[in-house]
């Protein structure tokens, strides 16, 4: 089972109840890269994927509220093979290339959409159902009350570009909300928490004005929400959230120097956004152990 591709398409699959219709901005990217990659084949179906799936949200309407999260039978079968067939591109995006065993990589000149959607195991459409159902009770209140209008899927910050281009999964109003379907959902990692957190102190210029932050175990339907400035004090902050935007901020055009010269003045290759979050950890972790 495909876990990381798995996880990717119910992020995608759940915004859909919150946001208007729209196609995932890294698998749009990941279809022009793989036509870069593959050839005209991965694109053209690729193309052709972001074209259906948004008309297919503009048909069914899953965000409209009060309806119910899960369409009927056909359209949310249908809806939850593309929302797998878009995380292939996203894998393409997050990755720079086509990984090997892809369907993507056999796409021939006029890739068939069909083909490609026929590709995705059978297994995806009974888990993403059985979770969507999961959010519609977990979730559902929330978002009756929020306009579509206020709400944002893969929300980019003012620092993005600083740690090679983060983008979040939800905004809420003015929460934060990362879904995670992770195959332990008892487990919630130090990576994760440090995630959100960065998410946050990128927003330098505080456009989002955030005042909670979520996660939501969609395997359990669990929705864990804090104030901002709770969930910075559970991690051992001491200082108000403008002056950590700031020193994140230092910090991240440090490691960027570094990624960029070197200590001796020899270009060095470095994933800045690996190094920005080990910065910020370090940091936290000696503030917690005070």
């Amino acid at each position: 089972m495909r876990w990381d591709l798995l996880g990717v398409a119910v992020d995608f699959r759940l915004r859909c109840a919150f946001v208007a219709p729209q196609a995932p901005p890294s698998a749009v990217a990941g279809v022009a890269l793989a036509g870069v990659i593959g050839g005209p084949g991965p694109r053209c179906v690729g193309e052709a994927l972001v074209d259906a799936y948004v008309e297919h949200l503009r048909t069914f309407g899953p965000h409209i509220r009060g309806r119910r999260w899960l369409l009927e039978r056909e359209a949310e079968a249908r809806l939850d093979r593309m929302c797998f067939a878009l995380a292939w591109f996203d894998r393409v995006f997050r990755d720079g290339a086509i990984a090997p065993g892809s369907p993507l990589a056999d796409m021939v000149d006029d890739g068939d959409l069909d083909a490609l959607l026929g590709c995705v195991p059978e297994y995806v459409v009974m888990d993403l159902q059985v979770q969507v159902m999961l959010a519609e009770r977990a979730l559902g209140q929330l978002r009756s009350a929020a306009e579509v209008a206020v709400c944002q899927a893969a929300p980019t910050f003012a620092g993005s570009a600083d740690v090679g281009g983060a983008d979040a999964d939800l905004v809420i109003g003015r929460r934060l909300m990362e879904i995670k379907s992770v195959s332990r959902p008892e487990v919630l990692t130090d990576q994760a928490i440090w995630q959100l957190a960065g998410y946050v102190l990128l927003d330098y210029d505080d456009e989002y004005r955030f005042d909670e932050m979520a996660f939501y175990m969609s395997r359990v339907g669990w929705l864990a929400s804090w104030k901002v400035d709770e969930f910075f004090g559970l991690l051992g902050a001491r200082l108000p959230l403008h002056q950590l935007r700031d020193e994140f901020a230092r910090q991240c055009s440090v490691a960027a120097t570094a990624s960029a010269t070197g200590v001796d003045g020899q270009v060095v290759r470095r994933d800045r956004r690996t190094e920005a979050s080990l910065l910020v950890v370090d940091r936290q972790e000696g503030a917690d152990s005070k």
